[in-house]
């Protein structure tokens, strides 16, 4: 887990309020500007071009209701490590917050934007899509989702390993990935689908 991202730690949805984009971070003020500018459309000068664009979705979206994991790969057709080209047309995301020096972009899945201050998905312009956050009831394939308790997520995860900035457990089946999640109270509150080396979010 890494750099700055302050968790909105509680929130129903489990979703970030964001302070910085993964390495640009560092508490010197200059992280903080980020979260408050308006994302442009997809397809502006400087946000990747993830989808839209008057192009035919190679992809349907998903469903509010659709039951879909967030793991081991990804999130429905969302997967991590997906490039900008894999990404066009597909109409999966909603441009939010632009990439700036760092690298990294944020968007919404269209099926279920967040709040003002909030992001879905992490872009990374060196990783491709790097995080998926739980959102909209979100839940592993084992159960594990926003409001979870300690011990269900240990008795799932028995590798939970706890960090300073919170905790991470192997996701089964993908190697190359990691729950990160934040608790409050004995309980999940933000839950994310990281790429093991993503550089986004601390």
């Amino acid at each position: 887990m890494r750099r700055s991202v302050i968790v909105a730690a509680g929130t129903a949805a489990g979703a970030l309020l964001l302070a910085g984009c993964g390495g640009g971070g560092g508490g010197d003020g200059k992280a903080a500007k980020t979260g408050a500018v308006s994302a442009p459309a997809i397809g502006a000068t400087s946000t990747p071009r993830l989808g839209g664009g008057g192009q035919r979705p190679a992809h349907r979206p998903i469903a509010p209701n659709r039951a879909a994991a967030l793991g081991p790969l990804g999130y429905g057709p969302l997967k991590l490590g997906m490039t900008a080209r894999q990404l066009t047309g597909s109409d999966l995301l909603v441009g939010k917050v632009r990439g700036g020096a760092t690298g990294c972009a944020g968007y919404d899945l269209r099926a279920h934007p967040t709040p003002k201050g909030s992001v879905g998905v992490y872009y990374s312009r060196h990783l491709g899509i790097a995080t998926i956050f739980a959102v909209g009831g979100m839940r592993t394939p084992q159960g594990i989702g926003v409001g979870s308790t300690l011990a269900q997520v240990k008795h799932v995860y028995p590798k939970m390993v706890n960090g300073v900035n919170g905790s991470s457990a192997p996701v089964p089946g993908n190697p190359k990935a990691v729950y990160s999640l934040m608790l409050a109270g004995g309980r999940v509150s933000s839950l994310a689908l990281d790429l093991a080396k993503q550089d986004c979010h601390n």
